[in-house]
């Protein structure tokens, strides 16, 4: 509830009474032939103190009033802004906490992801290694069964030639001009019987 005009007026009389209240004493004490003369100076005054400073009141008090009202207004305004600002803040911070722990969640599957890929990867390149091994074996068999056919052919081949020479060897040796003639007589007559 706001004081009324009244009401701060009367508060304001009483405190420049009680403030005059030590000063109309001593000069009460004093006593003398001066002594009236010293009250009515010290009433004098404060009746010209109470003037000014109702005059005072009176004049000034809408203006201070006023910049009292702005001054409230304008802190109750920046408290409301600082708690709207409080509270946006904190709006954020929910915001970006629960961001933040959607970035942890993403990076998790990312990372089980990445792990899920290289595994797979591994697993291609080990299989396709083996592939490869196995493909290596294979050819490899391949061309030492071809090498070794190649290898018994020149033996053979080699070993009929030496076996000629020496079946050469030993028929020149042995056989005589009448085991000649009778040689070429018999092949003769075979070559007759098979036409």
């Amino acid at each position: 509830m706001r004081p009324t005009t009244r009401t701060l007026l009367g508060h304001g009389l009483r405190v420049l009474f009680l403030m005059a209240l030590p000063a109309l004493a001593a000069a009460a004490t004093e006593g003398g032939e001066g002594g009236g003369r010293a009250i009515f100076d010290l009433v004098m005054r404060f009746l010209n103190f109470a003037i000014l400073a109702g005059a005072l009141f009176y004049f000034a008090r809408k203006p201070i009033v006023n910049a009292i009202r702005n001054s409230i207004e304008s802190v109750r305004t920046m408290i409301r802004e600082a708690e709207e600002t409080r509270q946006a803040a904190e709006i954020r911070m929910k915001e970006a906490d629960e961001k933040l722990a959607g970035v942890d969640r993403e990076m998790a599957d990312l990372l089980a992801s990445a792990r899920k890929e290289s595994e797979a990867e591994k697993e291609r390149i080990l299989a396709e290694a083996a592939e490869a091994v196995e493909n290596l074996k294979i050819e490899a068999t391949m061309a030492i069964e071809q090498e070794l056919k190649k290898s018994q052919e020149i033996l053979k081949r080699e070993a009929a030639e030496v076996a000629v020479a020496l079946a050469e060897e030993i028929i020149s040796k042995k056989m005589t001009s009448e085991d000649q003639r009778k040689f070429v007589s018999e092949y003769l007559q075979k070559l007759e019987a098979n036409q």
